[in-house]
Formats: C-alpha cells, structure tokens, sequence
C-alpha cells in the first residue's frame, strides 16, 4: 500500500486523482493512506512469526545507532526548503529511507524484518535511480540557494526525530534500544 500510493505519479494516476478531488482533498487522502500504510507496516511486522535467517554480530547495533542518526537527519533535510543537504543529496527522504532500510538490516536477521526493511530499501534505492534518470532528461529547473541555517535546522530536527525513535521505539515496535531510562 506505501509504495502503491507513491507510485502514483509513476503510473499517471496523480494527475486524474488531483483533477478528481483538488489538491487540498487530495493531500489528505495520500497522507491518510500512507499513515494507514505504515500501521499496517508495525502491525504485520510486530505479528509475524520470528524466523531467524542469520544472527546480526553485536557490533552492527552501533552500526545501526549511527546510520540512523543520519538517515533521520537526511530524512528531515527532505522538509526544508533550501539546505546544503538536500542540494547535496538530491532526494533526502528516499535516501533517509534507504539508509533506515540498510541499516536495520544490518541488525535484523529475521524474515519479516528482511522483507520489510529490504523491500524498503530496494523501494527507495530504484525510485532514486528512477527520479535521476528523468532529471537527466529533463531540462533544468532554478532552485533556491541553499543556506546553512536549514542544514542546522535538519540537523535539529533529525536528532530530535532520533531521539525520540530511541526513547519510543520498544513501546511502538516491541523492541527497546536503549535501557530504561
């Protein structure tokens, strides 16, 4: 359903759906389904039988901490106008997912988290390569100059987005990593 519902344009169906229902009801509909989509996500992969494939080293956790530090701090440069980051990078939220993909399967060696944080990955990393391909095509747009105080404002807001993911994700995802605090 998440990567149905951003393939749309891909497909041609955002166009048809935006003339359908306006952008405003539009936008709602997609942020909707794709909150319902990550749910649905936490649900099947917190019930899913655990079938251990391979057993992660210990010291791929740190790994992990650190790419996901990143890939939160990449993931917000996605929200802000005109960063360093986001000119650097050129899709920060595909990258930021790419990153969380990887690095969760650097500490997860079950199915459900292979197909899930995988699929993800793969998901993210074909719809860059895709974007780039059709950038190259395109003739070139004006953006905005990038400017400092949005890198520091996603760098904020990335740590504070980690942070929280720290303090959160065993009561929302059934695995804490962190101690109690």
């Amino acid at each position: 359903m998440f990567i149905c519902l951003h393939a749309l344009r891909t497909f041609g169906w955002r166009e048809t759906l935006l003339q359908r229902f306006g952008q405003k009801q539009y936008r709602l509909m997609i942020s909707a389904g794709i909150c319902l989509s990550v749910l649905l996500m936490i649900a099947g992969k917190s019930s899913a039988d655990f079938v251990q494939i391979w057993v992660p080293p210990y010291f791929l956790r740190e790994l992990t901490n650190l790419l996901m530090l990143s890939a939160c701090i990449v993931f917000s440069a996605g929200f802000l106008p005109a960063s360093h980051t986001r000119a650097l990078v050129g899709h920060p939220m595909l990258t930021g997912i790419f990153i969380w993909g990887a690095a969760h399967l650097f500490s997860n060696g079950d199915v459900a988290s292979m197909l899930l944080f995988g699929s993800l990955a793969l998901w993210a990393a074909l719809k860059i390569w895709t974007l780039e391909a059709r950038r190259r095509c395109a003739m070139p747009v004006a953006s905005a100059r990038p400017a400092l105080q949005w890198d520091a404002a996603a760098i904020l807001l990335g740590m504070i987005a980690y942070g929280a993911l720290l303090v959160f994700h065993g009561p929302l995802f059934g695995f804490a990593v962190t101690g109690p605090l």
